[in-house]
């Protein structure tokens, strides 16, 4: 049975039947009540539960309480049945005709259930087309077509879900925001503390969990037309209770647009629109700064602002050094935490040297324009581990190497994870650990969410995404989330078909092409019985390999892959993954020595990249055969019949790759560039 998978950027991934408990009293609903905010990605079926206790597997599983409770409960549950019939015999015959006895009785078996008290609300459920809410296994409200229910399989989608004592808010966006739905039990469990997220049929990933306290007021729709599926009784010819459905909200929600439309901006709402249009990177710091003076109140003027510091950071620096340098110690964190913030590493530490006061040839008091205290604060943003040898070495130098004690703890943190990756072929163990973006399975079924000082350390080991890349997560092996899928998509756009056969990717192999050398099949969606890349010769070594050429508009940084092999027993042990950019000059990305992972004809199997290379974006990828196979027939045949990749894919608009422009690269290209690494080919 698979178990929950936790991604490198914090994703939970709970497999079919299965669920994940938030635990920790950050994650409770603290007195029955709470708002839980999350992404969510999948085709459907996306499930919240809550309970009294934690770490049972979906609803099915029986009360657990005193001991001999299960037996009470089903006992309790005969005792409530025997009574209902013998009801049933004493009022006749009538009754029955009229359909009301046998429609007690099922609540009342319902009510006295083993199974235990929970709540069940799903998105996307009946093939992502409507909500339900269940109350111990039995329906109680279904809402068709409801908007903002349906899912996603392409991206995430952020909802909220605000319980209140029995009262169940479900919305997308920000809590408080784009109600979708409410419903209100009348007999509300009590002691609810516990929620868990689960799946049905089909993986489905959560990050971003959350819990805010309970909304005030609460959210409110109108009069639902809806039915308690097991008080109803449903005369014959009637339809089955499965298809209960309501009304969504969508007349309030209209209705509260015309009264926002119809009042009148105030001044200051005025004021914080025309200076959010107008940010430019010579003024950003001094608006931020009044926005930071005036903080709760303008709040979206001081968000807007981080975020634009974040997504121009080296300009902003470059146009307004003395604004920057003014910059609050909260404000700076703020920007340095961005997901925007798109700079090479050392840059960011240039940057925070030049805030603080402290030059590359004097570091004194004399020269600060912030104390160390502040300092300490801000160099936990930087993320040292993803800088190359040179920018480390170039750190270590820095004359506040000498001085501060944190920043040598840093660099320690760094370079023993280069040395722990140089010694096991590109796995990095510590950076494994540590990147696990905000939350940390505690168990298989529990998840808790990282301290302060644990997301921080998560943080330095994660690569920072450029604005516009395409996240391509993970979920399972042989999902439809990687980089192949996605360009025979065209983006999710149109129907799939092989992307070699529609030219927006090429696939090429050390051996020519033949019946058992098909480079199309390798990105397929069959299965090859029989497809290797035969060995050649190269510098005097044979060599086998298959490259993967996402074309000049595409760079991926790879964070995951997955291979699967033939219907042969040439099993792959020693290869290396690799990187390129023009094609001819390769980096390590992860390379294993006798791994015995896959053991049998057909089997899927998957690795994490952690590298520091791996944060580079690449158009070139290699599967290098570096050992001889077991079989002693076909020792230097690489057999392979799916090959899948994932991670954050940056795609360049066709003009920038003409002839004589430049593409336009991330940040860690440039950086890479500097170091000697290649950088994208010029078209």
């Amino acid at each position: 049975m698979a178990r929950p998978l936790l991604s490198s950027d914090g994703t939970v991934v709970v497999p079919p039947m299965e669920a994940v408990w938030l635990s920790g009293a950050e994650w409770e609903l603290h007195g029955g009540r709470g708002c839980l905010s999350f992404e969510v990605k999948g085709d459907n079926d996306a499930t919240v539960l809550l309970k009294q206790q934690s770490g049972s597997r979906r609803w099915q599983h029986m009360a657990v309480g005193s001991p001999g409770g299960g037996a009470a409960a089903r006992a309790a549950a005969a005792a409530a049945a025997a009574a209902a019939a013998a009801g049933g015999r004493a009022a006749g015959g009538a009754a029955v005709a009229g359909g009301a006895a046998p429609a007690a009785a099922p609540a009342a078996v319902g009510r006295a259930s083993p199974v235990e008290q929970n709540y069940t609300v799903i998105l996307g459920s009946h093939r992502n087309s409507c909500l339900k809410f269940e109350k111990d296994g039995e329906l109680c409200c279904m809402v068709a077509n409801a908007p903002g229910a349906r899912l996603s399989s392409n991206t995430f989608r952020k909802y909220w879900l605000n319980y209140d004592n029995g009262s169940i808010s479900i919305g997308m966006g920000e809590p408080g925001e784009n109600l979708v739905y409410c419903w209100t039990d009348p007999d509300p469990i009590e002691s609810i503390r516990f929620a868990g997220l689960s799946a049905w049929d089909k993986h489905v990933g959560y990050r971003y969990l959350r819990m805010h306290p309970v909304l005030h007021p609460p959210p409110s729709s109108p009069p639902p037309k809806q039915e308690r599926a097991s008080q109803q009784a449903w005369p014959p010819g009637e339809p089955d209770r499965s298809q209960l459905t309501a009304a969504g909200p969508a007349s309030a929600a209209q209705q509260q647009q015309a009264q926002q439309a119809s009042a009148v901006p105030s001044l200051l709402h005025c004021c914080q629109a025309a200076l959010g249009s107008s940010l430019a990177t010579g003024t950003v710091c001094d608006v931020l700064q009044v926005a930071d003076c005036l903080d709760p109140v303008v709040d979206g003027l001081r968000s807007q602002a981080i975020e634009f510091v974040a997504q121009h950071f080296a300009a902003v620096v470059a146009a307004d050094p003395s604004g920057f340098c003014d910059l609050s110690t909260t404000c700076l964190v703020q920007v340095l935490c961005n997901e925007s913030l798109d700079c090479p590493e050392k840059a960011v530490f240039d940057a925070v040297m030049k805030w603080a006061g402290y030059g590359s040839e004097v570091v004194d008091a004399a020269s600060a324009c912030h104390p160390m205290q502040d300092l300490d604060q801000l160099l936990p943003c930087i993320r040292f581990p993803l800088m190359l040898d040179g920018e480390l070495e170039a750190v270590r130098r820095h004359a506040m190497c000498q001085r501060s004690g944190l920043l040598q703890e840093l660099l320690h943190e760094a370079l023993e994870a280069r040395r722990e990756e140089q010694a096991s072929g590109g796995l990095s163990h510590k950076a494994v650990q540590a990147r696990r973006g905000a939350v940390s399975m505690q168990d298989q079924r529990h998840v808790r969410a990282l301290t302060a000082s644990e997301r921080l350390a998560s943080t330095r080991f994660q690569a920072r995404r450029a604005p516009g890349c395409t996240e391509l997560l993970y979920m399972f092996d042989g999902d439809k989330n990687g980089v192949c899928w996605h360009l025979g998509t065209g983006g999710g756009t149109q129907p799939w078909v092989n992307p070699v056969l529609a030219g927006r990717l090429q696939v090429r192999a050390s051996s020519p092409a033949c019946r058992s050398t098909d480079p199309k099949a390798l990105v397929g969606a069959g299965f090859a019985r029989c497809n290797f890349a035969g060995p050649r010769m190269e510098d005097g070594q044979l060599s086998s390999w298959w490259v993967l050429d996402l074309g000049p508009q595409h760079q991926l940084i790879c964070n995951h892959y997955t291979l699967r092999h033939d219907a042969s027993t040439d099993f792959l042990r020693s290869w290396v993954l690799q990187g390129s950019n023009d094609g001819a000059s390769w980096a390590d990305l992860r390379r294993h020595i006798s791994d015995g992972t896959i053991r049998m004809p057909g089997q899927y199997a998957s690795w994490a990249v952690t590298s520091h290379a791996a944060a580079v974006p690449y158009r070139f990828f290699r599967l290098l055969l570096v050992g001889p196979n077991p079989e002693a027939a076909n020792r230097y045949h690489m057999c392979l019949s799916y090959w899948e990749m994932y991670g954050y894919l940056y795609t360049r608009p066709a003009a920038s790759t003409a002839v004589g422009k430049a593409p336009a690269a991330p940040a860690a290209v440039g950086a890479a560039a500097a170091e000697g690494t290649p950088s994208p080919r010029v078209l």
